[in-house]
């Protein structure tokens, strides 16, 4: 009876301590990976040429206030020539709109309006918590309702990301956005957890259960989403929008697999590019001109 008691008393403390310490791990990995305090709060670096570019265009600050009562904040730069075609371009995890100077500047050299969002708690948005796509979705679905509003019926729009920014993308792409002609994705991920589950071992060499499940707890209560239902494999099939996916060959950051996985997901016209050699986000500086080409003919396919 005594061992038996003595073996009880073991379990529980055994799974207490587990059960401490997967807490303690999810609520690091939360902060991390989340808030804006942790990893979130870090930029892509010094303004590169493209970026100064940027700053010293003519533009306009738009804003709108999310449902969860969050001022979000947007870069407008107009087309040199009036036009109803408008680009909307979505920066990166870690980033803001204005690190996106080489993708601004190669629509808006092409004619084309361009709007640059700020995703909820990077640049000059408010936010405590990374949307990671899923949450600025709806975010980003608002901003083309403006577009439409402000330019009217015959507003075209393109949707362009990086990264998060593709994932985003991707995600409104299943609310049905009006008036949205084409989209193309750089280096996004399919699901956020397949991320956070690969960036676990990649980082921490930690196994992604049972850390990844008690982080979405965090999630749900604290930047009050559940990154479990963000999946391009539910979104993109509810959307015949033509989607470009580009990917690096060499991505060890968003494996390249979700390329193939976002392709195969879309139901619309679809292209393919894997660009050789290219690490994350690296697509447009490998692929040089190149890059420049195939998605403005893309765009150009697409807009009437």
């Amino acid at each position: 009876m005594r061992l038996k008691k003595y073996l009880k008393v073991i379990l529980i403390v055994t799974i207490g301590v587990a059960l401490v310490a997967d807490i303690a791990a999810a609520g690091y990995m939360f902060n991390y990976a989340f808030s804006k305090s942790g990893y979130a709060s870090k930029t892509s670096g010094p303004l590169k040429k493209n970026d100064r570019w940027l700053l010293k265009q003519k533009q306009d600050i738009w804003e709108q206030t999310s449902k969860d009562n969050l001022k979000l904040k947007a870069r407008y730069l107009p087309a040199t020539e009036k036009t109803d075609k408008t680009m909307v371009v979505v920066h990166g995890y870690g980033s803001a709109s204005k690190y996106m100077g080489s993708s601004v500047k190669m629509f808006h050299e092409a004619g084309y309006n361009v709007l640059v969002p700020d995703n909820r708690s990077f640049g000059m948005s408010q936010g405590k918590y990374a949307g990671y796509g899923w949450k600025d979705r709806k975010d980003l679905n608002n901003w083309i309702k403006i577009i439409n509003k402000k330019i009217g019926a015959k507003s075209q729009i393109g949707l362009y990301g990086v990264s998060m920014g593709a994932a985003t993308v991707m995600y409104t792409l299943g609310e049905k956005p009006k008036n949205v002609k084409f989209a193309v994705e750089d280096c996004g991920y399919s699901t956020i957890s397949g991320e956070l589950d690969y960036q676990l071992k990649e980082m921490f060499g930690l196994p992604s259960f049972p850390i990844v499940p008690t982080a979405s707890l965090f999630a749900d209560v604290l930047a009050g989403y559940n990154f479990y239902q963000a999946s391009t494999q539910n979104t993109l099939k509810k959307s015949k929008v033509p989607l470009y996916v580009i990917h690096g060959s060499k991505d060890t950051f968003v494996p390249t697999k979700n390329a193939y996985l976002n392709y195969d997901y879309a139901k619309g016209p679809k292209k393919l590019w894997i660009v050789k050699g290219a690490g994350h986000g690296e697509a447009m500086k490998v692929a040089g001109d190149k890059y420049k080409v195939n998605v403005l003919d893309f765009a150009k396919e697409y807009f009437k």
